[in-house]
């Protein structure tokens, strides 16, 4: 006789994964790791890119003249000369132009002012964005010259063995005025001034005895430096060093080219010494922006680039072999070296980021709407590229 016998079973409502597979929620973790990894694979490829062609995007008809220069002031294109200069958007559309005449005219730029100078010239413009703002005429040669955000103007001149220093406001008034003369101080080489032009320094050279000598001085005409004789704030002098250049950068620090160190000062009206960069015997170019120190050497087996921030500390020392006449750092801090038809730009990470040869030459290169992208300036043309 069979007997029937009922097997009980039990129903299961939930399947172990820690056996046979992943949770719904592990599952989710390793997307999402996998995406982190190929997004940072992704910017590591976007960093380290180097682009050795490109493609145009777009082109406008540009009217060059000879001996016209090229720059990018507040995102639109200034084009100089000595018969006057051109202020329109890159599509060529004219925003403004003022006509002048000057012999050798130099630009310096804080903000929204643009000044515009004849360098041993007596005539000084002072524009905005907008349009003109003054114009200033001096009585003697105009040695170097600088502007501040707000449009006051440090100018200094030169009559035989007196320099002369005159800081004007913004309105064309003076507000401080002194002769600089070159057998007590030194020979007057170089003027900056703050970019709220409350502050201004000079640099002076003295070879007296066959030593050469050199001096800079920190004025303050704000309440700080009413209180010093002839407003000076601060002095430091050098043995052995010549520094023709000098500027109020980022923060208003100010920055001192000398021909054997770099020297960076503090902001204030007492400013102090705040890093150094020692320049090597064999340096060939030095050049800078308002964050970042650039020059060209050369080392044991060829031209060196180096780059260092306003603290002193090296961002990246790479060999490179572009043969240049200018040196620049782009407005996005990118490192351009070319002679007009070589070309090499170079990250701050110390890549080379394009490298090409333009065999009809350009003017200028300007980094425009991505990292890819730049504004070409060439005889005849705007062009618009794209690297590829």
């Amino acid at each position: 006789m069979q007997e029937d016998y009922e097997v009980e079973t039990e129903e299961t409502e939930e399947i172990d994964t820690g056996r046979g597979g992943l949770s719904n929620g592990k599952r989710a973790l390793i997307f999402v790791a996998l995406a982190l990894v190929l997004a940072a694979v992704m910017v590591v490829l976007w960093l380290f890119a180097s682009y050795y062609d490109y493609e145009e995007m777009s082109s406008t008809e540009l009217a060059n003249e000879a001996e016209t220069r090229y720059t990018d002031f507040r995102e639109n294109l200034l084009s100089y000369s000595r018969d006057g200069a051109f202020y329109t958007d890159y599509s060529g559309n004219l925003i403004w132009n003022y006509t002048y005449e000057m012999d050798e005219p130099r630009i310096e730029s804080c903000g929204d002012r643009l000044l515009i100078y004849d360098r041993q010239g007596t005539r000084m413009i002072i524009q905005s964005s907008a349009g003109n703002v003054g114009e200033i005429s001096t009585t003697l040669p105009i040695v170097d010259a600088d502007v501040s955000a707000g449009g006051e103007t440090a100018v200094l001149m030169q009559d035989g063995s007196t320099g002369y220093v005159t800081l004007y406001a913004a309105d064309g008034s003076i507000v401080a005025s002194g002769e600089v003369h070159t057998a007590n101080t030194g020979y007057p080489v170089a003027i900056a001034v703050s970019s709220d032009g409350k502050r201004m320094a000079l640099s002076l050279i003295n070879l007296n005895d066959g030593d050469v000598k050199s001096t800079l001085n920190f004025y303050d005409f704000g309440n700080e430096g009413a209180q010093q004789k002839d407003n000076i704030t601060a002095s430091y002098s050098y043995s052995d060093m010549v520094i023709p250049d000098i500027d109020f950068v980022d923060d208003d620090k100010l920055v001192a080219f000398g021909d054997t160190e770099i020297v960076i000062y503090t902001a204030g009206s007492s400013p102090k010494v705040g890093a150094e960069v020692f320049l090597p015997d064999s340096i060939i170019s030095v050049f800078h922006n308002d964050s970042y120190i650039g020059m060209v050497y050369t080392g044991s087996e060829g031209n060196e680039l180096k780059v260092c921030s306003l603290s002193g500390a090296e961002k990246y020392c790479i060999p490179t072999d572009t043969s240049y006449t200018k040196c620049e750092f782009n407005k996005n801090d990118e490192v351009m070296l070319t002679d007009g038809e070589d070309i090499s730009i170079f990250t701050l990470l110390g890549v080379e980021k394009f490298r090409y040869h333009f065999n009809e030459g350009f003017y200028e290169m300007i980094p425009w709407e991505t990292s890819k992208t730049y504004v070409m300036i060439e005889k005849g043309a705007i062009r618009r590229i794209r690297l590829k």
